[in-house]
């Protein structure tokens, strides 16, 4: 990660830490996704929840690193502006397409294939989001959800929805706010 990232990574933590309205993942989350990112090679990004673009940073590096990009969705006009900015800041604008809308409405428009995917928006949508995805991710695309810990009954349901799923993998992870890490499957 090159050190205008690191750089802007440090000033959005400190801005953050004087609004009320930011949620971003944890430094140490975001550390375990970029390297998830550059260890499975992955160049397919869909981000689910951008707000400030605190994870779109770490998300955005590790993607332009192998060649990739993002795609963030996120529906606050004012945090997408927030967040445009930032990648600006970072140097990351041309590996980010940021939408705004309703994560239902924009999934619904997607088009091409994912390899990575944090879903980190409302958790009562969680199961839709991946629903509405689930054909747009190629065999062994990872999709993160955020804070299975920290909201452990509003994510209840989604953690056996997607255990139960045959058309993943899923585990947890105990890092940062704690995420479930469901791969999809290859077809036999």
């Amino acid at each position: 990660m090159n050190q205008r990232v690191v750089d802007t990574i440090c000033q959005l933590e400190r801005f953050m830490a004087g609004v009320d309205d930011a949620m971003p993942i944890p430094r140490e989350a975001g550390q375990f996704v970029h390297a998830l990112i550059l260890a499975s090679g992955a160049k397919h990004g869909l981000e689910i929840g951008t707000s400030y673009g605190y994870s779109a940073l770490w998300i955005a590096s590790a993607l332009a690193e192998n060649g990739g990009r993002l795609i963030t969705i996120d529906h606050d006009p004012r945090k997408s502006q927030a967040a445009r900015k930032v990648l600006e800041e970072a140097g990351l604008a041309s590996y980010v397409d940021l939408r705004r809308g309703t994560a239902v409405e924009v999934l619904g428009s997607l088009d091409g294939s994912f390899d990575f995917v944090l879903n980190d928006a409302d958790k009562a949508n969680c199961i839709r989001y991946v629903e509405r995805i689930a054909g747009k991710l190629i065999a062994r695309a990872v999709v993160l959800t955020d804070n299975t810990v920290t909201h452990p009954d509003e994510l209840a349901g989604f953690v056996k929805w997607v255990r139960a799923n045959s058309d993943f993998y899923s585990a947890g992870v105990p890092v940062g706010n704690g995420m479930e890490m469901s791969v999809k499957r290859a077809v036999p």
